[in-house]
């Protein structure tokens, strides 16, 4: 297995640029239910000035993956979104660049100008899931028709544009004329993906601000697209002893070590992957329903074993070569986390 403890061995960076984003997705975990936000994030972001102390030119040259995701915000929301971006790829002519984002802020404008600054070697993946009218039930507080034309502008300008579709019951029977139209648009392609986050409920309610009920969500019912659970929550939850057996007996192959690949979030902390990362910021769930409780144990479980690790902070340490000189054995060995078992299980 490759190790680590060397910076000239690292490879991919993926980014959280900022907590903040427009959206209340409900199963998001930025809000409760897709209503009222949770208190810990929509205040950080990483600025131009920060990234370039953190990163510097000859780091950056030898990457060969650069890409902007995270776990609560959206990436263009960063004000200096662009100008890092653009950073990045003088340093490094060759990185690939990636973007995952609702698509629905900025401008036209700066959608073009995006696609200039990244050049070649590139990809923005935009999430849309459906049609207008089905879009929004799920992507509350975008609008589908900037989207639309945020993405074309950039598409004109040279950009490769994807899709990520979140299928539901309410969708999935207009996915093949969604791909169908959104391929003629100039879309690379259209990636179907079913969530996980139902587990095994029937249904996943959405709140207003308030925390009154609205509607409900329901999981795709088709072949094609629908998801079973392996096991019901309520047997997880009954059976901890075994589930604690099953996770020091894995066998995990890290994907943070495999792709040599480091997460910086948007409070400028390094950590091994964006799971473990939003294993390390989430505050305990209040609502006491199955899943929330199991939740809560899979970050207590993170947050205790990690703090054998230590936890760099860009805003006071600079990236060293012993970052991740413990990593090997805190993600392989009997002790491991929940989230490396869940994640990186063979």
């Amino acid at each position: 297995m490759p190790s680590l403890n060397h910076l000239d061995n690292i490879e991919q960076v993926h980014v959280e640029l900022t907590d903040k984003c427009q959206a209340s997705c409900p199963m998001c975990a930025r809000n409760y239910n897709g209503g009222k936000e949770r208190p810990f994030v929509g205040k950080n972001e990483i600025t131009l000035d920060q990234f370039k102390s953190w990163f510097s030119l000859d780091f950056l040259s030898k990457l060969t993956n650069f890409y902007a995701c995270g776990n609560y915000g959206d990436p263009i929301i960063a004000q200096d979104c662009l100008e890092i971006f653009e950073y990045v790829r003088n340093a490094n002519p060759q990185v690939r660049l990636g973007i995952h984002t609702n698509g629905s802020a900025r401008s036209t404008t700066w959608w073009a100008n995006l696609a200039k600054a990244l050049k070649d070697n590139h990809e923005v993946t935009f999430g849309i899931d459906g049609f207008a009218d089905s879009h929004v039930l799920y992507r509350r507080g975008t609008d589908w028709h900037k989207i639309i034309d945020n993405a074309k502008a950039f598409i004109n300008a040279g950009g490769y544009a994807t899709i990520d579709c979140l299928i539901f019951e309410h969708n999935e029977l207009e996915a093949d004329q969604f791909e169908k139209e959104m391929l003629a648009l100039g879309f690379g392609k259209v990636n179907f993906k079913s969530t996980a986050r139902f587990y095994d409920m029937e249904k996943f309610n959405v709140e207003d601000k308030n925390g009154n009920y609205e509607y409900s969500l329901k999981p795709a019912i088709t072949e094609r697209f629908k998801k079973v659970a392996v096991i019901k929550l309520e047997e997880v939850a009954a059976n901890l002893k075994s589930w604690e057996s099953h996770v020091s007996n894995a066998k995990v192959k890290p994907r943070c070590i495999n792709n040599k690949e480091l997460y910086i979030d948007s409070r400028g902390n390094v950590l091994p992957c964006c799971w473990v990362g939003s294993d390390w910021l989430e505050q305990p769930l209040e609502e006491k329903i199955t899943i929330h409780s199991l939740r809560n144990k899979m970050v207590e479980d993170t947050k205790n074993k990690f703090k054998s690790l230590d936890i760099f902070n860009l805003n006071n340490n600079a990236i060293t070569d012993s970052v991740w000189s413990d990593l090997n054995e805190i993600t392989t060995g009997p002790n491991k986390p929940w989230a490396c078992a869940k994640n990186c299980n063979e």
